[in-house]
């Protein structure tokens, strides 16, 4: 299994090619602006969606990743 520094920089590959696919050409000051990993995000549940998943379902088990891998809680 991938550590999670590993998993952030796969998370990153996939943002730039979102946003490369998406044709945005945004400046990035200190970062990734918090609004295109929204917008991902966003698309990612519509796709679920799509997929016959319900997206609130999605965000609720990726919530208790996030928990169980960081130890935060949303």
């Amino acid at each position: 299994m991938a550590t999670v520094k590993r998993r952030a920089e796969l998370a990153q590959i996939a943002l730039d090619a979102y946003l490369h696919a998406e044709g945005a050409n945004r400046l990035w000051r200190g970062g990734v602006p918090a609004c295109d990993i929204v917008d991902l995000m966003t698309d990612l549940l519509l796709l679920a969606k799509q997929r016959g998943y319900d997206p609130c379902s999605v965000v609720t088990k990726v919530e208790r990743h996030l928990q169980a891998e960081t130890e935060e809680q949303c």
